[in-house]
């Protein structure tokens, strides 16, 4: 019953759930790396747009993740916010924050 599902599953989730909190996971990509630019760095990152290709109906997009003026993440997309939030995943897994 419940008190069987819930023996097996709270041992197995309750570490990814406080995982999740405490490296705050649940916010999207582009805020976490934002967030921990400013208190590691104090930089806000910048995204630039490097390329679209492709016809209008199927575009791909690339963007540079920026702070100051170094690049610290690349990402591909098929539209812009796609391509920053694969950039600055990149940028925090380069920089282990994730």
């Amino acid at each position: 019953g419940l008190a069987t599902v819930q023996q097996f599953l709270i041992p197995h989730l309750a570490p990814i759930a406080e995982n999740i909190v405490n490296k705050r996971l649940f916010k999207d990509n582009k805020s976490l790396f934002q967030e921990l630019a400013q208190a590691h760095e104090g930089i806000t990152p910048s995204y630039r747009l490097v390329s679209q290709e492709g016809p209008s109906h199927n575009r791909e997009f690339t963007v540079e993740v920026l702070l100051g003026d170094k690049v610290v993440g690349r990402g591909q997309g098929k539209n812009k916010q796609t391509a920053e939030q694969e950039a600055a995943l990149l940028a925090l897994q380069h920089r282990g924050w994730v």
